[in-house]
């Protein structure tokens, strides 16, 4: 991994976190969640919690908040993306507003 592909938080830190290595072979769990980032971690945290018998596994291909959890990705507009007359004829005028 080139350092250019770290996020902010990482390179503040000075660099990425060690690697962890692969899983040895198959393994078995009754929640396997997908990506390291902000929804998968919390999303493994708060069922654990919720039920601390589950056997959780979160896998991630690069590091924990490798992806947008770590770098701007993506931004936020107040605008509507499109006709506010196409809104209101799917979901109604109490709909869109």
């Amino acid at each position: 991994m080139r350092m250019g592909e770290l996020g902010f938080w990482w390179r503040s830190l000075g660099g990425a976190a060690r690697r962890r290595p692969r899983l040895p072979g198959p393994t078995e769990a009754d929640v396997a969640i997908v990506g390291a980032g902000y929804t998968g971690l919390w999303t493994a945290y708060y069922l654990k919690r919720a039920n601390p018998a589950l056997r959780i596994v979160v896998l991630e291909r690069e590091l924990a908040g490798y992806g947008a959890s770590g770098r701007n990705g993506g931004w936020i507009s107040g605008f509507f993306s499109g006709r506010p007359r196409v809104y209101e004829r799917v979901g109604g005028r109490d709909g869109f507003i």
